[in-house]
């Protein structure tokens, strides 16, 4: 059955088809449309009410679905097999998605993301992680390396192999940054502070301490080290004959090689310092003391004359010369070798 113009015959009651219905135009806004069987549009089909299907909506052959108001699924919306979007808002798909921009939270490891590069995640602003016990960054398959903040303390933990830190100019400071602890500079020194006063340097000869250094043992000769006594000095004075041979206290130990007669004399020297003096004869020798010593027996010792024999005196300052004070120092007796 074909109607062309029912909408003219005047009935507004209800119009009920029970079999195949090929309709070209519909019109009225008072008409109940009853269709019992199938009906097919053969042009555009304008619905100003409301329609409501109590079976299945079928589309079949439609390619494109124009909606200029909302659509509202009350169950959800499956796009075939691939897609599900639930009441509650999430979607679900099996298949690829692909979007040019995300926003809001995620959940998930995100582990199957692809194309995913760390030069393509930029954080505009900051990263906020809670305080833990273990890890809140970890790095690497067994999580070796652990960053994370207990609530009290920060800890940088490495568990396998070194921790390299590398820069040109390495500083380690207060929070505030107005103090350095160390300060280390490519192809320069490398210093410690104390208080932000720096008592270490090392340089290309060796290093610099400012202040006091205190050890319980030191190693090697000490024959570069200035200001201090390394050991015992020597002098060795020339071969004397007939003079006064001046000895300066400035020196631990004395030798002198004598010819003749001669008088051993002092300069210098410091109270408490003590002081040896070997005496090497060549040849027929006399030697003498001046008044600066003083001997044990009130008089100076018998040095041997023979040729070839030494004689050993060891004596201490007593007191230091001065104007109108002379040098007292305390001898001993002489110990003669041959």
């Amino acid at each position: 059955m074909s109607l062309t113009k029912i909408g003219s015959i005047g009935i507004n009651t209800g119009i009920a088809f029970a079999g195949v219905t090929t309709i070209a135009t519909l019109n009225g806004s008072d008409s109940v449309l009853s269709v019992g069987g199938t009906v097919n549009f053969v042009s555009d089909v304008s619905i100003g009410g409301t329609v409501s299907i109590a079976g299945t909506l079928t589309y079949e052959d439609v390619t494109n679905v124009d909606a200029v108001g909302l659509i509202t699924a009350r169950d959800g919306i499956n796009v075939g097999s691939g897609i599900t979007l639930s009441v509650d808002g999430d979607i679900f798909a099996t298949g690829v998605v692909t979007a040019t921009t995300f926003s809001g939270a995620f959940s998930g490891d995100g582990s199957a993301l692809t194309g995913v590069a760390n030069t393509d995640v930029i954080f505009p602003d900051k990263i906020s992680l809670g305080d833990s016990s273990v890890g809140s960054i970890n790095v690497g398959l067994g999580s070796d390396l652990q960053i994370f903040h207990n609530g009290s303390h920060s800890f940088l933990t490495n568990s396998t192999g070194g921790l390299y830190s590398r820069s040109d100019e390495i500083l380690l400071q207060s929070n505030t940054g107005n103090e350095n602890y160390i300060v280390g500079t490519l192809n320069g020194s490398v210093e410690l502070y104390h208080n932000n006063s720096k008592k270490l340097e090392t340089a290309s000869g060796g290093v610099t301490v400012t202040g006091t250094v205190a050890a319980t043992s030191y190693t090697g000769d000490g024959s570069s080290l200035t200001g201090i006594a390394a050991g015992i000095t020597t002098s060795n004075a020339a071969t004397m004959s007939g003079i006064t041979t001046v000895l300066d206290l400035s020196k631990d130990d004395f030798k002198i090689t004598v010819s003749g007669i001669t008088t051993v004399d002092v300069r210098g020297g410091q109270e408490g310092n003590s002081h040896t003096l070997r005496i090497h004869n060549s040849g027929i020798t006399t030697v003498g003391f001046s008044t600066y010593f003083l001997f044990p027996s009130g008089a100076a010792p018998i040095i041997p004359t023979a040729d070839g024999t030494i004689s050993l005196i060891s004596f201490t300052v007593d007191r230091q010369g001065a104007v109108g004070l002379a040098t007292q120092l305390l001898a001993g007796s002489s110990v003669n070798f041959s």
